[in-house]
């Protein structure tokens, strides 16, 4: 829980910041900023534990991301455009 974490993280709201990897350069006016934080915070049970949060967008959208510390993520963010990429396409043609 975010609660035992972080409580004011958990209590803040409306956000200056955009909601990362959704800010474009060029539309500034569109900005995702940064609504709340979910007040869940799943462990992962893997070697390195990793945690999922999930932010809520001033968009009404939810945002998941995946917190690892002391490692490389850009291995783990190829594979998870991958995932994104195979759900898309399952989602258009589920008989794949």
């Amino acid at each position: 829980e975010l609660q035992h974490v972080s409580p004011k993280l958990l209590r803040a709201r409306d956000f200056e910041l955009a909601v990362p990897g959704t800010y474009r350069e060029n539309n500034s006016h569109e900005v995702v900023r940064i609504s709340h934080f979910s007040s869940t915070i799943k462990v992962i049970t893997s070697k390195q534990r990793p945690r999922h949060m999930t932010i809520y967008g001033s968009d009404g959208k939810t945002y998941s991301f995946l917190l690892k510390g002391h490692e490389d993520l850009r291995q783990d963010e190829r594979v998870m455009q991958l995932f994104r990429l195979v759900n898309a396409l399952l989602e258009y043609s589920p008989d794949t």
